[in-house]
């Protein structure tokens, strides 16, 4: 009986036991150390060190691309949203940059109306997030890539336009202030968060004529004292086509080619022999090719610049672009440290690993070496749906022209047909090359070059290059 009512007794305290265990060490006068697990930290918000400081369009019905100036590289998400009419709001596109900062010096929509792209939006939608919302009439594809050196985030935006209205570009520009205390919220939802309405920056709309006419976009705003003491780069759009008046007949198959003089304003190129500017040489071949293929071929030519002004590379793809053109040819001279260096080498748009490539990118890009591998990941999803393998062809049409035509008067180094990371050929919607015209640090070559004689025979090989490529091009769809 005794041990029943023990066993009953321990069967009654035991519980209690289990949940308040004595202090045994305690009780046997020991100290039994507590030991105390730290609080984790939480992780601290990400700081904004870089800054929106403008932004830049260039556009036409079926095509816009949107530049953001950045001060340094961001992580950015894009989305697109449906169009919603119950609330009347467009489909649209946003784009949340981290850690960024808006250094805008008002807070308006910038006004588009170009037939794609309604309006551009921006705002502070966090205290280290920028939101850029596009507000769109139509929506086809989108594609973002963010360029280094200096820093800009560039979108693509094609959409179903009004073919009739192809030759009109729309040059949107604004430029960056000190931002004020109450930056404006970002203006368009995500898709789990209520929309909010606060405008965003706005930008002078300048409408540039038709290219048979182009003018300069607008200069940018004036702003106040409060201006970022930064430099903003000179923006000037030179885009103009030679008048159609008496010209042939536009060729089958080929009906508009953009030229692009590298270089120009600010930026001179590469200086050669007898202080040659790599500007002045390639402006001066790209408008007699141009009035040559206008009045030979009857194809309207459009170059990005037609004087001596600064067009950014990106806006230069842009441009071809917008004019819905079905050729893309950048014209520059080649340079070396070595003053024997020479020849003629074209190139298209893909990944190397050629170390003489990737150093004529880098300094055709004015980025250093270890940026060009920024781009890679962005040319794996690019890559699918341009126009490669008629870059290629293009590229050898070219450069076989060249060579041969040049060879009958000088001594000529072919240095073949090459790829490499361009910045100025990203996101061409057509196929688009880059021709090194011999090198200006060379003597030979470099003073050759300067004169007219040698410059038409230049333009007179790659007319004939670009006339081979139509006629290849159409001997295809005729199979």
């Amino acid at each position: 009986m005794k041990s029943q009512r023990l066993f009953y007794i321990w069967l009654a305290i035991f519980p209690a036991l289990a949940l308040n265990p004595p202090a045994w060490g305690a009780q046997a006068g020991r100290r039994t150390p507590v030991v105390e697990r730290p609080a984790v930290p939480a992780a601290p918000p990400l700081e904004a060190k870089a800054q929106l400081t403008g932004v830049r369009l260039l556009s036409s019905p079926t095509y816009t691309r949107v530049t953001m100036d950045l001060t340094e590289s961001v992580r950015y998400e894009i989305g697109r949203l449906p169009e919603d009419p119950k609330n009347s709001l467009p489909p649209r596109i946003f784009i949340d940059i981290s850690g960024t900062r808006l250094a805008m010096d008002s807070a308006e929509p910038i006004a588009v109306d170009d037939g794609l792209v309604r309006r551009v939006r921006l705002g502070q939608n966090t205290d280290t997030t920028v939101r850029v919302v596009l507000d769109m009439n139509s929506l086809r594809d989108h594609k973002a890539f963010l360029l280094p050196d200096p820093y800009r985030l560039v979108i693509d935006v094609q959409g179903a336009g009004n073919r009739s209205a192809e030759n009109s570009v729309v040059a949107v520009e604004k430029n960056a202030a000190a931002a004020p205390a109450e930056a404006a919220k970002a203006a368009a939802p995500v898709p789990s968060a209520p929309e909010r309405n606060r405008p965003a920056p706005v930008a002078e709309a300048a409408k540039a004529a038709p290219v048979e006419t182009a003018r300069p976009a607008a200069p940018p705003p004036t702003v106040a004292e409060t201006r970022k003491p930064t430099p903003v780069p000179e923006r000037s759009r030179q885009t103009a086509s030679l008048p159609s008046a008496g010209a042939r007949p536009a060729a089958p198959g080929i009906r508009k080619i953009v030229l692009d003089p590298g270089h120009g304003g600010r930026d001179p190129g590469a200086i050669g022999v007898d202080g040659l500017t790599e500007k002045d040489i390639v402006l001066k071949v790209a408008r007699k090719l141009a009035a040559k293929l206008q009045k030979d071929m009857g194809i309207q030519v459009v170059l990005t610049r037609k004087d001596d002004s600064y067009v950014p590379l990106e806006d230069r793809t842009a441009i071809a672009n917008s004019q819905d053109a079905d050729l893309f040819i950048s014209l520059h001279m080649n340079a070396a440290t070595t003053p024997d260096a020479r020849g003629l080498e074209t190139y298209y748009l893909d990944n190397t690993t050629d170390e003489a490539s990737i150093r004529l990118a880098s300094r055709e890009n004015g980025t250093p070496r270890g940026k060009i591998s920024d781009l890679q990941f962005i040319l794996s999803d690019m890559m699918q749906n341009s126009k490669l393998e008629d870059s290629i062809t293009l590229a050898h049409n070219l450069q076989s022209s060249v060579v041969n035509t040049m060879s009958k008067k000088m001594d000529v180094r072919d240095l073949g047909v090459k790829k490499a990371l361009f910045y100025v050929l990203v996101g061409a919607r057509m196929p688009s090359v880059l021709v090194e015209m011999f090198f200006i640090t060379n003597k030979a070559e470099g003073r050759a070059m300067a004169q007219e004689a040698y410059q038409d025979s230049v333009v007179e090989a790659l007319y004939d290059g670009i006339l081979k490529y139509n006629q290849s091009t159409l001997a295809v769809k005729t199979l």
